[in-house]
């Protein structure tokens, strides 16, 4: 279902408010959900549709530049912020450089029209030509940051062609319509009934509107013999705002059409009734972009005569008789000819009725726009740049390893992946739908840091990626469309000793601040990688980090005949520091004593060599080189084989912001004792028995615990089991693409 956003706020006055009213309600019997922007003071028309949502802007705009302001500061915002799929600007002006697709309505600059240039604009003060020229270029700019811009008539758009030609290919017209109150039957007045002549002219007051040839030509019929009254619906306040109508206005109401000229505004609501009350619709109009209240007036089916300009012509076609523009004797000559010949007045009101409901009908108006919008809604494809400059091992691998092939096959995501030649044989290089971009210079820790803050930019700004999606703590500070990932625990520097890799982990705490600080929006594996990520620093980051768990792989979940589980421990890690190995270790040389054979299988490669020469000293001088055993790099099939073969999974580690391993072991059914720090109770829940990391005692006796206890074990190895249904790669990758689509501000 597509959604729009329409700004209306203009709709104060005049065509634009009739425009509104009946958007709102052909929009309503449309599949298209709106959220339409009014004045506070604009009344609605009826029943208000399901689909429908109306907005009063919060803010009165006091003149063009503060209107200008707020469409360019205050709607951008509405408008980035309202998940819409287009947004319609319905008046003239759009947004300058859009968020989001835009289709423009240019239904009423008039300072584009020929005939007003020539004939009225030269006779204005200065502040409307300045005014004139700037929403003449003003209209011509949100043309052009818009897809398409939609004219009510030829008229119009050959108008605008004429000052911005490069317009043509994203110009097109589509007729306005009329509103079925207009064919409502009413009691037709008698011609010249009480032998009076009734003529109307239902419009606002603009320099162009030209009421004095009606004026003048009901004075010319009076002098004729024929009384005549005419009724102009302008308001006497709506001459105040231009600065050389006094002279008009008092000519008006000067003595000599006294007793021939009405003027006061008429109900939109109830002008389909009025209409009937008169003999004749004159427009007098110098000049139009379409001009609602002819096709009123042939839909409510009285005769026209309406100045002859191109647009009338257009509009009207057979459906009028056509006077000299500005001449009132011809405009009373055309009068004259209808009054002496009901033929003609009732085949000018048969071919305007006929015209209206062929071609001026707000379902052909809305239908054609909905047509139009469509392909617009369809969103552009997604160019993501994948940053993948620090996946060597770990938990940084296996992202990369699971989610590209998912993120590959999305459907309108164009991917982008820029890694170290190095990496060829850690993350998959082998996938069509990627685009790999891979940097030959050596690997070291500093430099990556450096490269990464110049040549991902660089490919990023060069390829017009739309987002920078670095699956680490931190990334390139000036690549578009930033997002990081919050995987790695940066409170490992508070467990860390040594002076260089605390020196590490600080870098690390500052880099992940700093991208938190300049990135458009962040993901964290957990909850509590998302209290370390912004949380912890400041409680305006936490908004801009959404909570998107890892998955796990499916070879785990595969249900296989359950192997017999024996007596060996099992701990899946690369070898850190906040692994926490050396308590593990001196926790098998209590258990030791109570089950002399029990073993302790270690999956993972030795990243932290310090630390693991430092292990296996520990081990050394515990003398449990028969019992421990180091597996290195373990295959996923192998290791699922451990998963379902071992007593007990241990998972001893002090920090965490997820662990891959324990949601592994969970799905292949392992009974799991785990740390109760960190992130391990947000992803294990009542999966597992829990030890305090930092208490060897309390590891070895829940180790013990669960060796003596099968019943527990299988209790705990089914609600594992259950449990790691939550976890699919799948959802990671559904979540995690809302995240980087995701263009809101924050």
């Amino acid at each position: 279902e597509m959604r729009i956003i329409v700004n209306a706020i203009s709709s104060h006055t005049g065509g634009i408010v009739t425009y509104t009213s009946n958007l709102i309600e052909f929009l309503g019997t449309s599949n298209v959900e709106a959220i339409i922007y009014v004045p506070a003071d604009f009344q609605v028309r009826g029943v208000v549709a399901p689909n429908i949502k109306l907005k009063a802007a919060r803010s009165h705009c006091f003149g063009p530049i503060h209107r200008f302001l707020w469409e360019q500061i205050t709607w951008r915002n509405i408008v980035k912020n309202s998940s819409a799929d287009i947004v319609y600007s319905s008046a003239n002006y759009g947004i300058l450089f859009p968020p989001i697709k835009q289709v423009l309505l240019v239904q009423g600059e008039i300072n584009l029209n020929p005939i007003y240039r020539e004939l009225v604009l030269p006779h204005l003060g200065l502040r409307e030509k300045i005014s004139a020229f700037l929403r003449r270029h003003l209209m011509l700019f949100s043309a052009r940051h818009s897809e398409t811009a939609i004219f009510p008539s030829e008229v119009a758009r050959d108008s605008a062609l004429y000052y911005g030609p490069d317009l043509a290919e994203k110009s097109i017209v589509n007729y306005l319509g009329v509103n079925p109150q207009f064919s409502q039957t009413y009691e037709p007045r008698p011609w010249r009934a009480n032998k009076r002549l009734r003529l109307i002219y239902v419009s606002v007051y603009y320099p162009h509107k030209d009421p004095l040839t009606l004026a003048e030509a009901a004075r010319l019929l009076s002098e004729e013999g024929i009384e005549t009254m005419a009724r102009i619906t302008m308001e006497i306040s709506d001459f105040h705002v231009w600065d050389k109508s006094k002279a008009e206005l008092q000519s008006l109401q000067s003595a000599q059409y006294k007793d021939v000229l009405e003027i006061g505004r008429i109900s939109h609501s109830t002008l389909g009734a009025e209409l009937k009350k008169f003999d004749v619709f004159v427009f007098p109009s110098m000049a139009e972009t379409f001009g609602f209240p002819m096709v009123e007036a042939m839909r409510a089916g009285i005769p026209l005569v309406v100045s002859d300009i191109p647009v009338h012509r257009e509009i009207c076609g057979d459906g009028a008789l056509y006077f000299e523009l500005g001449n009132p004797h011809d405009l009373m000559e055309r009068i004259l000819e209808l009054d002496r010949d009901e033929a003609l007045r009732y085949r000018l009101t048969k071919l305007g009725l006929e015209r209206v409901q062929r071609i001026f009908t707000w379902e052909n108006h809305v239908g054609k726009l909905i047509e139009l919008m469509q392909p617009l809604a369809v969103p552009k494809p997604l160019k993501l740049l994948i940053n993948g400059l620090h996946a060597r091992t770990g938990g940084g691998v296996t992202y990369l390893r699971n989610m590209l092939p998912l993120m590959a096959t999305e459907p309108n995501v164009d991917v982008h992946l820029c890694i170290y030649d190095d990496q060829r044989n850690v993350i998959p290089v082998d996938l069509a739908e990627v685009t790999y971009h891979f940097l030959p210079y050596k690997r070291a820790f500093w430099s990556v840091l450096m490269r990464e803050q110049v040549e991902i930019p660089l490919l990023a700004w060069r390829l017009g990626v739309d987002t920078t999606f670095s699956p680490a703590n931190y990334g390139p500070f000036l690549a578009p469309g930033r997002v990081i990932l919050v995987r790695n625990a940066v409170s490992v520097g508070f467990v860390e000793q040594r002076p260089l890799k605390l020196a590490y982990w600080a870098v690390l705490y500052v880099a992940t601040l700093l991208s938190l600080l300049t990135c458009r929006r962040a993901i964290a594996v957990s909850e509590y990688a998302c209290y370390l990520g912004g949380g912890a620093v400041a409680a305006r980051l936490r908004k801009r980090i959404r909570v998107v768990p890892h998955g796990v792989d499916k070879i785990y979940s595969q249900r296989e005949v359950a192997n017999s589980r024996k007596s060996f421990l099992l701990s899946v890690s690369d070898i850190y520091v906040q692994k926490n190995f050396t308590n593990l270790i001196q926790a098998l040389t209590k258990l030791k004593e109570r089950f002399p054979d029990i073993k302790l299988k270690i999956a993972g490669e030795p990243v932290d060599q310090d630390y693991y020469e430092t292990l296996k000293r520990l081990i050394e001088i515990e003398d449990l080189a028969e019992q421990i055993e180091f597996l290195g790099y373990v295959p996923p099939k192998t290791l699922c084989e451990l998963y379902r073969a071992c007593a007990v999974f241990v998972f001893p580690s002090t920090v965490e912001t997820f662990g891959n391993p324990l949601v592994e072991a969970m799905a292949c059914g392992a009974p799991i004792a785990s740390s109760k720090s960190t992130a391990m109770p947000e992803v294990l829940g009542d999966a597992g028995l829990y030890f305090d990391p930092e208490d060897i005692d309390d590891i070895a006796v829940t180790i013990k615990t669960m060796l003596l206890d099968k019943k527990l074990c299988n209790t705990l190895s089914k609600k594992a089991e259950i449990r790691s249904k939550q976890f699919a790669w799948e959802l990671t990758m559904d979540q995690t693409m809302t995240a980087l689509r995701d263009q809101t501000p924050l």
